[in-house]
């Protein structure tokens, strides 16, 4: 079987990391945490947890390593626990962009048994007391398979993250960053955009303001800085964006000649309804990183790792789900 994780640091406690932290301590695994944000990290400590005064000393002894920092910070906090991290501990992050991660990895430590994670669980709160010890239930989660990627510590963070209720999806970091383009990046920047575009309907456009309105823009409640980190240097964005903007643009010129949005209406009503419809069925997978790959990319995930029975006993099978075409 994989390695099993018996001392775990969480290197910062937002809303992400702090939910990591308790859902791990709720688990039975010895955790430590650590914010360099007196506020962050006495919500936790008060709470009961263990908080330890630097990431240096949080990392110290510590087997799996997680990286739950803004991305602005991660080259300061990789600098910063290099002496301290253990030559075989796992390490791993809940970032939404992975290029950029991967990269300051292997620049900061390149020896590293790195693997890239995004838990797709974010809610506009932030901070430690937003967190839930059950916001990872039932959500999907990138983890990063590069072809240098160690198969080992990708399955051991496997088993973890099924063992808090994730869905864990075997993808690359450029295939998952063109993923999110399209379902994070673009939805908060059209979110922005239409709390803008209500404010200029006046104060009586605001009064009437419901269900539209407030859910469409409700991602424009999350802090900015967080929003600018999700979407500066992705080049997926771009073309995300250049579809939205050609829907909207075709629809505009279609009013302005005293035509219908119905055409928008319906297409934009069966891909949501196509989304939500779609069945999943259970499948057995190979330990094998390219099939791995693409049963991700066929928008699947891993339920289980187990061993086989039988003669073959002592080696792993994978269970998973995926799409029922």
């Amino acid at each position: 079987m994989p390695d099993s994780f018996d001392r775990i640091a969480v290197l910062g406690l937002g809303l992400i990391g702090g939910s990591l932290l308790q859902a791990l301590a709720r688990g039975g695994y010895t955790v430590t945490g650590y914010d360099p944000d007196p506020v962050e990290a006495g919500a936790a400590r008060g709470i009961g947890y263990t908080v330890a005064a630097s990431a240096f000393d949080a990392v110290a002894g510590a087997d799996l390593i997680v990286l739950a920092m803004p991305l602005p910070h991660l080259d300061a906090a990789l600098e910063a626990i290099s002496p301290s991290v253990a030559p075989n501990a796992v390490l791993t992050d809940v970032g939404t962009l992975k290029a950029p991660v991967l990269q300051a990895v292997r620049r900061r430590l390149p020896r590293a048994r790195f693997v890239g994670g995004h838990p797709l669980a974010g809610t506009e709160q932030s901070g430690f007391l937003a967190g839930h010890p059950l916001l990872f239930r039932d959500a999907p989660w990138a983890l990063i398979l590069e072809p240098d990627t160690d198969l080992q510590a990708w399955l051991s963070l496997a088993v973890l993250l099924c063992d808090l209720g994730a869905k864990p999806v075997p993808t690359t970091a450029a295939e998952q960053d063109a993923a999110i383009a399209r379902v994070i990046g673009l939805p908060h920047m059209l979110g922005e955009a239409l709390a803008l575009t209500g404010l200029r309907g006046g104060e009586l456009g605001l009064s009437l303001a419901a269900g539209s309105y407030t859910s469409g823009s409700r991602v424009a409640r999350t802090r900015p800085e967080l929003v600018a980190t999700w979407c500066d240097g992705n080049p997926a964005l771009i073309s995300a964006l250049d579809d939205a903007i050609a829907w909207l643009t075709s629809s505009r010129d279609t009013l302005a000649a005293g035509g219908s949005v119905l055409p928008l209406a319906e297409a934009g009503h069966r891909a949501r309804m196509e989304w939500e419809r779609r069945e999943f069925g259970p499948v057995d997978l190979p330990v094998d990183a390219e099939a791995l790959r693409q049963h991700g990319r066929d928008g699947g995930w891993i339920t289980a790792v187990v061993e086989k029975d039988g003669p073959e006993l002592g080696e792993l099978r994978l269970l998973g789900m995926r799409p029922v075409r």
